[in-house]
């Protein structure tokens, strides 16, 4: 059984009338990668907020191990632009004093920054300030990581690299959460990913062996793909994710050989049919027509 390094529970947040988060509820475990995304005002800044502390939820728990510590990549680098690298990190870690000089030294190293390098962060690319923002992230060795937008910045080269870091940081039974709106590189990243929306969790898709199955479906008329979409509405199956005669995706929970067989028995005439790697898109894109109206 693999031990929490988060547990959060019931969590809300509301500010005037308007609520942010609504009964949030979500374990991430050590050594696994969580990515968070949603359609821009979901909530997940604000989520990731109150988990590392800057800000306060109305009601709910968080729980973090007793061995923990977090380390937090805002979204906008938050750096002392006249100081270097080096600099930045000492001031940080002079805050805690949780960290020497040769960690502070590593954490550059390890994100590909010299720590020799006197240049003033005002100077920096986008990317490097990101880089830096990262090193100061992981410079105390965190339990749970918190990472919005990681990817800010980067060329490809250092898109790599993050990556080829969490993963070594996950081998290594650091808990990972991401937001981030670049689904390509969420589904090679994590482990898991939080689909939120209306400051509620809307979907949960296991990318190591996804519970939820899609099914591809070539009906032979569009009488059939009437009847498909009504056996659809009417039994375990979630609506179609979009609805174009004569081909459609579904997602079932049924053994493909008894999914099959209820078809026939509904009278549906299949062309054919067969299972699909669930879609971290199509389900973000179910999630962003919820939220203009189309699924109330």
């Amino acid at each position: 059984m693999m031990s929490e390094v988060l547990r959060v529970t019931a969590l809300r947040k509301v500010v005037g009338r308007k609520t942010l988060l609504n009964q949030v509820d979500l374990t991430v475990n050590c050594g696994e990668i969580v990515g968070l995304i949603g359609p821009n005002g979901a909530g997940k800044t604000t989520f990731l907020k109150i988990i590392s502390g800057t800000a306060r939820a109305t009601s709910g728990t968080v729980a973090l191990a007793k061995t923990g510590g977090i380390g937090i990549l805002p979204e906008s680098p938050a750096l002392i632009s006249e100081m270097n690298a080096l600099q930045n990190l000492q001031l940080l870690a002079s805050i805690r004093g949780k960290v020497g000089q040769q960690g502070i030294v590593d954490a550059l190293k390890t994100v590909g920054l010299d720590p020799l390098n006197r240049k003033a962060v005002k100077y920096y690319s986008l990317g490097m300030k990101q880089r830096l923002m990262l090193a100061q992230a992981i410079m105390e060795q965190p339990q749970l990581l918190l990472l919005d937008e990681p990817t800010n910045g980067l060329d490809p080269l250092g898109i790599i690299d993050l990556r080829q870091l969490l993963f070594k940081l996950a081998d290594q039974g650091v808990g990972i959460i991401i937001a981030s709106h670049l689904l390509n590189e969420i589904e090679r990243m994590c482990h898991r990913v939080v689909i939120i929306s209306q400051g509620s969790i809307f979907n949960e898709i296991d990318l190591r062996g996804s519970t939820q199955r899609q099914v591809e479906i070539s009906v032979s008329s569009e009488d059939d793909w009437r009847c498909l979409v009504d056996w659809a509405e009417s039994s375990r199956v979630q609506q179609l994710p979009f609805q174009e005669h004569p081909r459609g995706l579904l997602e079932s929970q049924l053994p493909m050989p008894r999914l099959i067989a209820e078809l026939l028995a509904a009278g549906i005439a299949i062309e054919s049919i067969q299972p699909v790697k669930a879609s971290l898109e199509a389900a973000f894109l179910q999630c962003s027509r919820r939220e203009d109206g189309v699924y109330r």
